[in-house]
């Protein structure tokens, strides 16, 4: 019996030096493009040592193939306990590129582990529309009561925005927001405002399909979750 696996090894080779040796040789083009195609063929291949490489991309070369290695991180479910905090890492090697940090939230969203809803919550806040619609779209998988806090925070906020206002004001009633995002003009407000109509019912979704609930408002939330916060269990994928 041994003599036959061990031709059928030697017959079928070993997919994780297979892979990782092509990869080798893919990623030595000079166009990034290739390189990120040569990331997503390496994801391919389940396996500890993949997911060791894809890890350290996350902090190397440009935001093609980090968003390449975040995504293919995702393929990697069965080594969890080393893909989560590789993108952990990411996301503070990442900090200031809200595209690569969008890739590496929503990876975080498929594991649905309770490990990585602090960096989620962290990024519900983003200024960067996609960055904030991608936690939130994370935190509705993940289920952490950790998020509900965060999620209705800016579901406040989000009303707050959009209430009607003076149409010779551009930028009243805008809050810490408009002030993190920069100087109170116009265009700032605009982009305030879009955030907010985008963000909003993304919210109100994740809410309900963690709670199993639906509540008119923030405030509705907020005395829902006083209510239910030490007894609300979610429910199992």
């Amino acid at each position: 019996m041994n003599a036959i696996l061990l031709v059928l090894a030697l017959t079928l080779g070993d997919p994780d030096a297979e892979a990782l040796d092509k990869f080798k040789t893919d990623y030595k083009s000079k166009d990034l493009a290739a390189r990120a195609s040569a990331v997503e063929e390496l994801s391919k291949t389940p396996s500890p040592k993949v997911c060791l490489r894809l890890g350290a991309l996350l902090a190397a070369d440009g935001p093609e193939v980090r968003v390449a290695a975040a995504k293919g991180l995702t393929l990697q479910q069965a080594d969890k306990k080393h893909a989560i905090p590789f993108l952990l890492n990411g996301a503070t090697a990442n900090a200031k590129d809200p595209v690569v940090l969008t890739a590496i939230v929503t990876a975080l969203g498929t594991f649905r582990e309770e490990a990585a809803a602090p960096e989620v919550n962290r990024q519900l806040h983003a200024d960067n529309a996609d960055l904030a619609k991608a936690a939130v779209e994370a935190a509705a998988k993940i289920k952490s009561a950790t998020s509900f806090d965060p999620l209705i925070k800016e579901l406040k906020e989000c009303e707050e925005i959009l209430k009607p206002r003076d149409p010779n004001s551009t930028g009243a009633n805008f809050g810490n927001k408009l002030t993190r995002m920069g100087t109170d003009n116009a265009q700032n407000a605009k982009e305030v405002r879009e955030r907010a109509t985008a963000l909003k019912p993304e919210i109100i979704k994740a809410l309900r399909e963690m709670a199993k609930v639906s509540c008119q408002d923030a405030k509705d939330w907020e005395d829902w979750w006083k209510e239910h916060r030490g007894t609300w269990k979610p429910e199992k994928s």
